[in-house]
């Protein structure tokens, strides 16, 4: 093992372009980038980025150096430009293998040290400065490439069962679609209900981050870009009761539909495993008896499309929650929600076996690297 400044081992590009409406179709931003894999599948803006971007080449290691709690870190997966609110890091090839570069950058030696010296409080970013003096171990270049073929064939089964996991929601969208028809065009006439008239609605809050007390407790606490799926069973970041009673977060309980509301994160989604709080960037329905939340969920996935077309705003466009209480929903009735809920249910236990397989894979090449890189079984 040999010690290297992190300017030893990465260059950090900060070339940039004012965006033009050609480049609207290969920007990637910090929102297309997913904690737990280096593979960037979406991309893209509805309208032309606003600022200037960085630009970016195929290959280059993307890092999310804005909430760098985040963790995440994606391969560029063609030429195109990159948010100014990350890094565009390429290796120096005399020192780290290109090939095991964003496996070191997206390791935990790197993305803990990169939390560690991030600065501000509601933001909190890496900057190249402070990062450029930090020191780490490498192994050899030989042991590097060894590695790099290790965790490449790991990030590969990894992209597969990913895809499993999506064949997954696709059938149950399918299913609802065929027990019900589509909930877009109302080919199923069942009773018109608004949202607002679900269950009760609640919208989130963030503690003050001056007192980093308040971030230290464990009750989970949410940000729209954690709704990834489904079930929502810890989050990045958890706060205290006395975070909760000096804020305007809220404690929902469990079976508590999670919805975004801005920007790019609008309308992602998730439901409660246990009790949680969030921010002010999700709303929360606690949904009442006239609707199963498994349901609810698969309706407003397959109407999702439709519904972002309610977002207003000019440079950044978001949903208020006066505009999700009023989107409105035909509601089969409760035998009929029952009867999909199971089949929803026996869908998910597939999931959780592929999801379970993937945690396994996860677990192993985080312990490959942590060991390789002096951090023992960490």
């Amino acid at each position: 093992m040999t010690r290297y400044r992190f300017d030893q081992i990465a260059e950090n590009s900060t070339a940039r372009k004012k965006p033009e409406e050609s480049d609207r179709n290969r920007y990637v931003g910090l929102e297309h980038l997913d904690p737990g894999t280096l593979e960037v599948t979406r991309w893209g803006a509805e309208v032309t980025p606003k600022g200037d971007k960085l630009l970016m080449k195929k290959g280059d290691v993307l890092f999310g150096r804005r909430r760098a709690y985040q963790k995440k870190v994606g391969i560029a997966p063609f030429d195109g430009i990159f948010s100014a609110h990350g890094m565009v890091l390429r290796p120096k090839a005399d020192v780290v293998d290109p090939m095991f570069f964003p496996f070191f950058i997206s390791s935990g030696i790197f993305l803990d040290e990169a939390i560690r010296v991030s600065v501000g409080s509601l933001s909190p970013t890496a900057n190249w400065k402070d990062l450029r003096t930090l020191e780490f171990d490498l192994p050899s270049l030989g042991k590097q490439r060894e590695l790099a073929g290790i965790l490449s064939e790991a990030e590969s089964l990894k992209g597969h069962y990913r895809k499993l996991l999506t064949t997954c929601d696709d059938v149950v969208k399918s299913q609802f679609v065929e027990m019900f028809g589509d909930p877009i065009d109302n080919t199923f006439h069942k009773p018109i209900a608004s949202f607002s008239d679900l269950g009760k609605w609640q919208s989130g809050g963030t503690p003050a981050r001056s007192n980093t007390a308040y971030f230290e407790g464990d009750i989970d606490w949410y940000s729209a870009g954690e709704l990834n799926g489904f079930h929502l069973r810890s989050s990045i970041e958890r706060i205290t009761i006395e975070a909760l009673n000096q804020s305007a977060a809220k404690l929902y309980p469990a079976g508590s539909l999670l919805v975004g509301m801005y920007d790019t994160a609008a309308l992602k989604m998730g439901v409660l495993d246990k009790a949680a709080a969030s921010n002010q960037a999700c709303a929360c329905l606690i949904p009442n008896d006239s609707v199963l939340v498994e349901w609810l969920y698969t309706a407003i996935s397959i109407m999702k499309p439709h519904l972002l077309g309610q977002r207003k705003g000019c440079r950044q466009k978001n949903l208020s929650l006066k505009t999700i209480k009023g989107f409105n929903l035909p509601i089969a009735d409760k035998a009929e929600q029952r009867d999909f809920a199971v089949f929803f249910h026996s869908v998910d236990k597939s999931k959780f076996a592929v999801q379970k397989a993937l945690d396994e894979l996860n677990a192993t090449t985080k312990k490959i690297l942590n060991q390789e890189l002096g951090l023992g079984d960490v």
